[in-house]
Protein backbone atom coordinates (compact mmCIF):
# COMPACT_ATOMS: atom_id res chain seq x y z
CA UNK A 1 0.00 0.00 0.00
CA UNK A 2 1.12 3.56 -0.69
CA UNK A 3 -1.35 5.29 1.58
CA UNK A 4 -0.04 5.82 5.08
CA UNK A 5 -2.55 5.39 7.86
CA UNK A 6 -4.44 8.56 8.63
CA UNK A 7 -2.97 10.70 11.34
CA UNK A 8 -5.34 12.18 13.89
CA UNK A 9 -7.20 14.97 12.20
CA UNK A 10 -10.09 17.09 13.36
CA UNK A 11 -12.53 16.81 10.46
CA UNK A 12 -14.49 19.77 11.78
CA UNK A 13 -11.42 21.94 11.27
CA UNK A 14 -10.68 20.51 7.81
CA UNK A 15 -12.26 22.98 5.42
CA UNK A 16 -12.79 22.02 1.80
CA UNK A 17 -12.00 24.55 -0.92
CA UNK A 18 -15.17 25.81 -2.57
CA UNK A 19 -15.99 25.61 -6.25
CA UNK A 20 -16.69 29.18 -7.52
CA UNK A 21 -19.84 28.15 -9.40
CA UNK A 22 -21.23 31.68 -9.57
CA UNK A 23 -18.10 32.91 -11.37
CA UNK A 24 -17.80 30.34 -14.17
CA UNK A 25 -19.66 28.64 -17.01
CA UNK A 26 -19.64 24.86 -17.43
CA UNK A 27 -19.80 23.10 -20.82
CA UNK A 28 -19.74 19.31 -21.42
CA UNK A 29 -17.69 18.21 -24.44
CA UNK A 30 -16.69 15.01 -26.25
CA UNK A 31 -13.46 14.51 -28.18
CA UNK A 32 -11.52 11.60 -29.68
CA UNK A 33 -8.26 9.93 -28.78
CA UNK A 34 -6.35 10.20 -32.07
CA UNK A 35 -4.67 6.81 -31.66
CA UNK A 36 -7.52 4.59 -30.44
CA UNK A 37 -10.56 6.50 -31.76
CA UNK A 38 -12.11 6.21 -28.29
CA UNK A 39 -14.55 8.98 -27.50
CA UNK A 40 -13.54 10.78 -24.29
CA UNK A 41 -15.86 12.82 -22.08
CA UNK A 42 -14.77 16.20 -20.80
CA UNK A 43 -15.87 19.48 -19.26
CA UNK A 44 -14.78 23.02 -20.14
CA UNK A 45 -14.86 25.79 -17.53
CA UNK A 46 -14.68 29.46 -18.45
CA UNK A 47 -14.95 32.75 -16.55
CA UNK A 48 -18.42 34.28 -16.78
CA UNK A 49 -16.77 37.53 -17.81
CA UNK A 50 -15.48 35.95 -21.04
CA UNK A 51 -16.76 37.62 -24.21
CA UNK A 52 -17.61 35.69 -27.36
CA UNK A 53 -14.53 36.94 -29.23
CA UNK A 54 -12.05 36.62 -26.35
CA UNK A 55 -8.95 34.46 -26.70
CA UNK A 56 -7.86 33.32 -23.25
CA UNK A 57 -4.86 31.46 -21.90
CA UNK A 58 -5.84 27.83 -21.40
CA UNK A 59 -5.05 25.12 -18.85
CA UNK A 60 -5.84 21.40 -19.12
CA UNK A 61 -6.05 19.69 -15.72
CA UNK A 62 -5.43 15.94 -15.42
CA UNK A 63 -6.32 14.02 -12.25
CA UNK A 64 -4.97 11.19 -10.08
CA UNK A 65 -4.71 7.55 -11.17
CA UNK A 66 -8.25 6.23 -11.58
CA UNK A 67 -9.86 9.54 -10.65
CA UNK A 68 -12.82 10.73 -12.69
CA UNK A 69 -13.20 14.25 -14.01
CA UNK A 70 -15.68 15.16 -11.27
CA UNK A 71 -13.04 14.90 -8.56
CA UNK A 72 -10.02 17.03 -7.60
CA UNK A 73 -9.11 18.03 -11.16
CA UNK A 74 -12.45 19.84 -11.57
CA UNK A 75 -11.99 21.70 -8.31
CA UNK A 76 -8.59 22.94 -9.50
CA UNK A 77 -9.90 23.72 -12.99
CA UNK A 78 -12.92 25.67 -11.72
CA UNK A 79 -10.80 27.80 -9.42
CA UNK A 80 -8.32 28.51 -12.23
CA UNK A 81 -11.20 29.46 -14.54
CA UNK A 82 -12.48 31.93 -11.97
CA UNK A 83 -9.11 33.67 -12.27
CA UNK A 84 -9.41 34.27 -16.01
CA UNK A 85 -8.30 31.04 -17.67
CA UNK A 86 -10.38 28.76 -19.86
CA UNK A 87 -9.82 25.27 -18.44
CA UNK A 88 -10.56 21.69 -19.39
CA UNK A 89 -10.86 18.34 -17.59
CA UNK A 90 -11.75 14.92 -18.99
CA UNK A 91 -11.94 11.23 -18.18
CA UNK A 92 -9.01 9.21 -19.45
CA UNK A 93 -9.66 6.16 -21.64
CA UNK A 94 -11.03 3.16 -19.70
CA UNK A 95 -12.47 5.17 -16.80
CA UNK A 96 -15.41 7.39 -15.93
CA UNK A 97 -17.64 8.37 -18.84
CA UNK A 98 -15.02 7.78 -21.54
CA UNK A 99 -14.78 4.75 -23.81
CA UNK A 100 -12.41 1.82 -23.38
CA UNK A 101 -12.75 -1.76 -22.19
CA UNK A 102 -11.89 -3.44 -19.86
CA UNK A 103 -12.65 -0.70 -17.37
CA UNK A 104 -9.77 0.26 -15.10
CA UNK A 105 -6.90 -0.42 -17.51
CA UNK A 106 -4.06 1.93 -16.54
CA UNK A 107 -1.16 2.35 -19.00
CA UNK A 108 1.24 5.35 -19.09
CA UNK A 109 1.38 5.22 -22.91
CA UNK A 110 -2.42 5.38 -23.14
CA UNK A 111 -2.40 8.27 -20.68
CA UNK A 112 0.19 10.12 -22.78
CA UNK A 113 -1.93 9.52 -25.89
CA UNK A 114 -5.03 10.85 -24.11
CA UNK A 115 -3.16 13.97 -22.98
CA UNK A 116 -1.84 14.64 -26.48
CA UNK A 117 -5.35 14.21 -27.90
CA UNK A 118 -6.75 16.56 -25.26
CA UNK A 119 -4.19 19.20 -26.26
CA UNK A 120 -5.03 18.80 -29.95
CA UNK A 121 -8.73 19.16 -29.18
CA UNK A 122 -8.46 22.11 -26.83
CA UNK A 123 -6.11 24.22 -28.95
CA UNK A 124 -8.89 24.57 -31.57
CA UNK A 125 -11.65 25.19 -29.01
CA UNK A 126 -13.46 28.56 -29.24
CA UNK A 127 -11.89 31.24 -27.01
CA UNK A 128 -8.66 29.28 -26.49
CA UNK A 129 -5.42 31.05 -27.35
CA UNK A 130 -3.41 28.12 -28.73
CA UNK A 131 -0.18 30.02 -28.16
CA UNK A 132 -0.84 30.21 -24.41
CA UNK A 133 -1.64 26.67 -23.33
CA UNK A 134 -0.47 25.00 -20.12
CA UNK A 135 -1.37 21.87 -18.19
CA UNK A 136 -1.56 20.55 -14.64
CA UNK A 137 -1.21 16.92 -13.54
CA UNK A 138 -2.25 15.77 -10.07
CA UNK A 139 -0.81 12.62 -8.43
CA UNK A 140 -0.55 9.96 -11.19
CA UNK A 141 -1.04 12.59 -13.88
CA UNK A 142 1.83 14.47 -12.29
CA UNK A 143 4.09 11.86 -13.90
CA UNK A 144 1.98 11.15 -17.00
CA UNK A 145 1.98 14.83 -18.01
CA UNK A 146 5.75 15.29 -18.43
CA UNK A 147 5.83 11.94 -20.23
CA UNK A 148 3.17 13.19 -22.66
CA UNK A 149 5.23 16.32 -23.36
CA UNK A 150 8.22 14.12 -24.18
CA UNK A 151 5.96 11.96 -26.37
CA UNK A 152 4.83 14.91 -28.45
CA UNK A 153 2.49 17.29 -26.57
CA UNK A 154 4.64 20.19 -27.73
CA UNK A 155 1.93 22.88 -27.71
CA UNK A 156 2.09 23.12 -23.91
CA UNK A 157 4.14 26.19 -22.98
CA UNK A 158 4.42 25.29 -19.28
CA UNK A 159 3.30 22.43 -17.03
CA UNK A 160 2.81 21.78 -13.33
CA UNK A 161 2.75 18.56 -11.28
CA UNK A 162 0.96 18.40 -7.92
CA UNK A 163 2.21 15.59 -5.62
CA UNK A 164 3.51 13.48 -8.54
CA UNK A 165 3.13 9.73 -7.89
CA UNK A 166 6.68 8.71 -8.81
CA UNK A 167 6.59 5.32 -7.06
CA UNK A 168 4.35 3.82 -9.73
CA UNK A 169 7.26 1.67 -10.95
CA UNK A 170 7.76 0.09 -7.52
CA UNK A 171 4.31 -1.54 -7.23
CA UNK A 172 4.99 -5.27 -6.56
CA UNK A 173 3.08 -7.89 -8.56
CA UNK A 174 3.15 -11.57 -9.59
CA UNK A 175 4.28 -11.55 -13.23
CA UNK A 176 3.13 -15.10 -13.98
CA UNK A 177 -0.29 -14.53 -12.47
CA UNK A 178 -0.75 -11.30 -14.42
CA UNK A 179 -0.05 -13.15 -17.67
CA UNK A 180 -2.64 -15.77 -16.70
CA UNK A 181 -5.17 -13.09 -15.80
CA UNK A 182 -4.82 -11.37 -19.17
CA UNK A 183 -5.01 -14.67 -21.07
CA UNK A 184 -8.19 -15.60 -19.19
CA UNK A 185 -9.74 -12.24 -20.05
CA UNK A 186 -8.94 -12.67 -23.74
CA UNK A 187 -10.42 -16.17 -23.62
CA UNK A 188 -13.55 -15.68 -21.53
CA UNK A 189 -13.88 -11.99 -20.74
CA UNK A 190 -13.24 -12.56 -17.04
CA UNK A 191 -11.68 -9.48 -15.40
CA UNK A 192 -9.34 -9.79 -12.43
CA UNK A 193 -8.82 -6.59 -10.48
CA UNK A 194 -6.18 -5.42 -8.06
CA UNK A 195 -7.20 -4.80 -4.45
CA UNK A 196 -8.25 -1.20 -3.97
CA UNK A 197 -5.14 0.88 -3.31
CA UNK A 198 -7.26 3.16 -1.14
CA UNK A 199 -7.48 1.14 2.06
CA UNK A 200 -10.15 1.68 4.73
CA UNK A 201 -8.85 3.95 7.47
CA UNK A 202 -6.13 5.38 5.27
CA UNK A 203 -5.42 8.99 4.45
CA UNK A 204 -6.73 8.27 0.95
CA UNK A 205 -10.05 7.02 2.33
CA UNK A 206 -10.53 10.39 4.05
CA UNK A 207 -10.96 11.78 0.53
CA UNK A 208 -12.28 8.95 -1.64
CA UNK A 209 -14.76 7.51 0.88
CA UNK A 210 -16.21 10.85 1.96
CA UNK A 211 -19.20 12.04 -0.13
CA UNK A 212 -18.49 15.58 1.05
CA UNK A 213 -15.07 15.38 -0.57
CA UNK A 214 -14.11 12.88 -3.27
CA UNK A 215 -16.55 9.96 -3.24
CA UNK A 216 -18.08 9.25 -6.68
CA UNK A 217 -20.21 6.41 -8.01
CA UNK A 218 -18.22 5.71 -11.18
CA UNK A 219 -14.81 5.02 -9.67
CA UNK A 220 -13.28 1.62 -10.46
CA UNK A 221 -10.19 -0.32 -9.34
CA UNK A 222 -7.37 -1.29 -11.68
CA UNK A 223 -7.15 -4.54 -13.63
CA UNK A 224 -4.10 -6.63 -12.72
CA UNK A 225 -2.41 -6.51 -16.12
CA UNK A 226 -1.99 -2.76 -15.83
CA UNK A 227 0.96 -3.45 -13.55
CA UNK A 228 3.64 -4.56 -16.07
CA UNK A 229 3.21 -1.21 -17.85
CA UNK A 230 3.97 0.54 -14.55
CA UNK A 231 7.13 -1.46 -13.96
CA UNK A 232 8.59 -0.22 -17.24
CA UNK A 233 7.77 3.41 -16.45
CA UNK A 234 10.37 5.45 -14.55
CA UNK A 235 9.11 9.00 -13.87
CA UNK A 236 12.10 10.31 -11.91
CA UNK A 237 14.53 9.48 -14.72
CA UNK A 238 12.49 10.29 -17.82
CA UNK A 239 12.33 13.97 -16.82
CA UNK A 240 16.06 14.27 -17.51
CA UNK A 241 14.98 15.10 -21.07
CA UNK A 242 12.22 17.57 -20.11
CA UNK A 243 12.98 21.17 -21.07
CA UNK A 244 9.56 22.87 -20.86
CA UNK A 245 9.02 25.33 -17.96
CA UNK A 246 8.04 23.08 -15.06
CA UNK A 247 6.49 23.64 -11.64
CA UNK A 248 6.38 20.89 -9.01
CA UNK A 249 4.15 21.33 -5.95
CA UNK A 250 4.28 18.88 -3.07
CA UNK A 251 2.94 18.63 0.46
CA UNK A 252 5.41 18.97 3.29
CA UNK A 253 4.16 15.71 4.85
CA UNK A 254 3.11 13.94 1.64
CA UNK A 255 4.31 10.37 1.10
CA UNK A 256 5.10 11.51 -2.46
CA UNK A 257 7.47 14.29 -1.38
CA UNK A 258 10.73 12.38 -1.75
CA UNK A 259 9.89 11.33 -5.30
CA UNK A 260 8.76 14.83 -6.21
CA UNK A 261 12.05 16.28 -5.01
CA UNK A 262 13.96 13.64 -6.99
CA UNK A 263 11.99 14.61 -10.10
CA UNK A 264 12.79 18.25 -9.50
CA UNK A 265 16.51 17.55 -9.21
CA UNK A 266 16.49 15.54 -12.44
CA UNK A 267 14.42 17.89 -14.62
CA UNK A 268 16.53 19.26 -17.47
CA UNK A 269 14.56 22.49 -17.77
CA UNK A 270 16.41 25.63 -16.76
CA UNK A 271 13.05 27.16 -15.91
CA UNK A 272 11.80 25.06 -13.00
CA UNK A 273 10.40 25.68 -9.55
CA UNK A 274 9.63 23.54 -6.48
CA UNK A 275 6.91 24.65 -4.03
CA UNK A 276 6.34 22.84 -0.71
CA UNK A 277 2.92 23.36 0.90
CA UNK A 278 3.30 23.58 4.68
CA UNK A 279 1.79 20.78 6.80
CA UNK A 280 0.02 19.17 3.83
CA UNK A 281 -0.22 15.43 3.40
CA UNK A 282 -0.77 13.94 -0.06
CA UNK A 283 -4.58 13.83 -0.18
CA UNK A 284 -4.99 17.07 1.77
CA UNK A 285 -3.94 18.88 -1.39
CA UNK A 286 -6.79 17.41 -3.43
CA UNK A 287 -9.33 19.73 -1.86
CA UNK A 288 -8.21 21.13 1.51
CA UNK A 289 -8.80 24.85 1.65
CA UNK A 290 -5.46 25.60 3.33
CA UNK A 291 -3.59 23.21 1.01
CA UNK A 292 -5.29 23.16 -2.41
CA UNK A 293 -5.77 26.92 -2.15
CA UNK A 294 -2.03 27.69 -1.90
CA UNK A 295 -1.33 25.04 -4.55
CA UNK A 296 -3.65 26.81 -7.00
CA UNK A 297 -2.08 30.16 -6.11
CA UNK A 298 1.36 28.71 -6.92
CA UNK A 299 0.05 27.49 -10.30
CA UNK A 300 -1.42 30.92 -11.06
CA UNK A 301 1.83 32.65 -10.15
CA UNK A 302 3.94 30.29 -12.28
CA UNK A 303 1.68 30.38 -15.33
CA UNK A 304 1.12 34.15 -15.16
CA UNK A 305 4.39 35.04 -16.88
CA UNK A 306 4.65 31.88 -19.00
CA UNK A 307 1.22 31.78 -20.63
Amino acid sequence: TFNVQAKEINEKEFKVLKAPLDEITISPVVFENKDSDFKLAGTVFAPKTMKSDDKLPAIIVQGPMGATKEQTQSLYAMNLAAKGYITFVYDYSYIGSSEGSPRGYEDPDVKASDIKSAVEFFKTYPNVDANRMGAVGICGSGVYLPYAVLKGAKDLKAIASVNPFTIIDTVPFDEKQVVKDKAEYEKSGKIVRMPDMIEPGSEGAEYYANPERGAVTNRTTFITWSQPTWKAFHPTTLVKDLTVPYLIIVGENAFTRQGAEAMFENVASLDKKLVVISNARHFDMYDGEQYAGPSIEAILEFFKSRL
